[in-house]
């Protein structure tokens, strides 16, 4: 890419990237039948800046969008894909604006089936969009767009389009869809923020909750609907980890903690994984992982002397995906001759952790992620709730990240077996993935 979509790219391809830091510092081929199998569908973001879906050896390709367009007068990029829960659709941005830049990019949010079919834009607006997340019906799409004052608004609108309504404003901002897709937990603010339980129908209702927030990002609902996670000050005042009933009443405290943490419940909300380290400059500090069954049943699993930056669960419960530090004696990419930020993200590693044993492995390393993954690290406890990188079968994950060729580097797509018996495969270039959930 030359210097000048270089430049017209961190306004609009990288505009979700640019949105997250401002939430830090405020703090024709019918795929659908593919989709059924156990080993769902891959969404990626290719490198033209269109969307395509295809399968885990890189075949049924199928091209959700064909207009992207880096080259014309008028610029036209779409940015990462989402998955509905059901599998069958697609939610992703797309930014248009001419490339002489005299007049703001337009942010467009989009609705497709993962075959292109019924392709629909369901909002749009030059405020530019942050994030976007399904709710778990797979009816409706709740995004955050920032708004002419400087702060952040949460909406939602139904997935086959119409009218977007406003649930609430505020910065930064984090929610929690519960399953029952007519309720959300809402994080707003850093230490003097507040939680709140909206009600979502022909009038929305929002009940705050009596907790006071300490330093985290995104709540959790169980995946049953009938408990939340949130970090709040405990009856002696001191930062923890809560477990509330739905309402947000009755809290246990999981773990008190210093500096942030980051929570995700296990797809069969049977564990609880969250991630405690020290406040950092640069967004994304390391810390020590830990596994806890809040029934007690089953003694609590911590990776001890390793820096995680980020993880996410498979969608067995069985086990933790997780990017941590890497040292090696002698790395095989040379990396004075990278700039300082990749230099940074060539020192990450991929390892995948039983949550019974606490039995950790290692997948991939020196891991380079591309921007659009590396997006996902610092704000993985968000993100693990409205996309995943792993295959529905838990056998194995997709990883956007670059790789040497002629000498140079180049942003693929591969599929990486989470047993480690196998090497990771390149299926297709391009800069960010994730599997369908089904």
């Amino acid at each position: 890419m030359n210097g000048y979509l270089r430049r017209w790219g961190m306004i609009v391809v990288a505009a979700l990237a640019g949105a997250a830091l401002t939430m830090a510092c405020l703090s024709t081929i019918r795929v659908s039948e593919l989709s059924k199998g156990k080993g769902g569908l891959i969404a990626y973001l290719g490198m033209d800046y269109n969307i395509y879906t295809l399968d885990k050896d890189g075949g049924h390709l199928a091209a959700v969008t064909t207009d992207a367009d880096v080259e014309g007068d008028t610029l036209r990029a779409y940015d990462l894909p989402a998955w509905a829960p059901d599998g069958q659709s697609l939610a992703f941005a797309g930014y248009s604006g001419p490339r002489n830049l005299s007049q703001p990019p337009v942010a467009g949010l989009f609705v497709a089936r993962q075959d292109g079919s019924h392709l629909t834009q369901v909002y749009s607006s030059t405020q530019g969009l942050i994030y976007y997340y399904w709710s778990p019906d797979s009816q409706q799409v709740g995004f955050l767009s920032n708004t002419s004052n400087q702060s952040i608004a949460m909406k939602r609108v139904p997935a086959s389009g119409g009218e977007a309504e406003t649930v609430d404003t505020g910065a930064p901002f984090y929610w929690s869809w519960a399953p029952d897709s007519r309720t959300v937990l809402v994080h707003i603010g850093a230490e003097d923020g507040h939680l709140s339980l909206f009600q979502l129908g022909e009038t929305t209702t929002e009940n705050s909750l009596d907790i006071t927030p300490t330093i985290f990002r995104a709540p959790a609902y169980s995946p049953d609907g009938r408990r939340m996670l949130v970090a709040g000050k405990d009856a002696e005042g001191h930062p923890a980890l809560l477990l509330t009933d739905a309402d947000g009443n009755n809290p246990q405290t999981i773990a008190e903690y210093t500096g942030v943490i980051a929570f995700t419940w296990s797809p069969d909300g049977t564990r609880i994984a969250y991630l405690i380290s020290e406040l950092a400059s640069d967004g994304v500090p390391g810390g020590s992982l830990t596994v806890v069954d809040p029934s007690g049943k089953q003694k609590p699993v911590e990776l001890k002397d390793e820096a995680v930056y980020a993880f996410f669960w498979s969608p067995d419960s069985r086990s933790i995906a997780y990017v941590s530090k890497y040292n090696p004696p002698t790395a095989r990419l040379e990396l004075a001759s990278l700039p300082s930020r990749q230099a940074t993200q060539a020192a990450l590693a991929l390892k995948v952790m039983d949550v019974e044993r606490g039995d950790t492995r290692l997948l991939l390393a020196p891991l380079l992620p591309t921007e659009g993954f590396l997006r996902l690290i610092p704000y993985f406890d968000q993100y693990h709730q409205s996309m995943t990188v792993w295959s529905p079968d838990s056998r194995n994950l997709v990883i956007s990240k670059y790789y040497e060729k002629d000498g140079d580097l180049q942003p693929g797509i591969f599929v990486v077996d989470a047993s480690g018996k196998s090497e990771p495969r390149r299926i297709t270039d391009g800069l960010a993935a994730f599997w369908s959930w089904k």
